[in-house]
């Protein structure tokens, strides 16, 4: 099974654009533009899921056309516009190599501010890491260092890492 195959199982039923409008509806004084809220938090989940691709260091020319996929599928789903994958990694490697891998997961985490919409880009970095059917030592570290960054509780975490593991492989 393909990533964007996963990614549509482990997404079935989630619209991040409502639940990021229902969080701003819940946070009046937040001053924000409920489309560009919606924009900047799922490029920010797109960039927590390039993060996930690249703990081991690098980034295979596979795991670029699985990130393209996993891209394509949310805009299938309506849920992001269609991006240039190529120029927003290329942009995303910079800000890395300028800043570090914890600089950014920090900075991304932090601009995914709706609980759902943090939840859901838990779960898909988390379907990232287990595109292979197996999660190497630096991706479950990469996993730990999300849910703290994403101020998930261990049980919140270990919840939806089961989710994401029984919607992948369990059913």
């Amino acid at each position: 099974m393909q990533l964007d195959d996963r990614l549509k199982k482990i997404a079935k039923g989630i619209r991040v654009s409502d639940a990021i409008a229902s969080w701003l509806k819940e946070n009046p004084e937040v001053e924000a533009d409920p489309d560009e809220e919606t924009d900047a938090e799922l490029l920010a989940i797109v960039e927590l899921m390039f993060l996930v691709a690249v703990v081991d260091g690098e980034v295979a020319d596979d795991e670029l056309q699985e990130l393209q996929a996993s891209v394509s599928a949310l805009a299938d789903m309506n849920a992001v516009s269609p991006l240039e994958l190529r120029a927003t990694i290329d942009e995303l490697t910079h800000k890395l190599a300028e800043e570090g891998w914890k600089a950014r997961l920090e900075d991304a985490a932090a601009r995914v501010r709706a609980p759902a919409a943090r939840h859901f880009a838990f779960q898909l970095a988390a379907g990232v890491a287990f595109v292979d059917d197996f999660v190497a030592h630096a991706e479950a570290a990469a996993i730990d260092s999300l849910a703290r960054a994403l101020e998930l509780s261990k049980a919140e975490s270990q919840q939806l890492l089961r989710d994401v593991h029984e919607t992948l492989f369990g059913g």
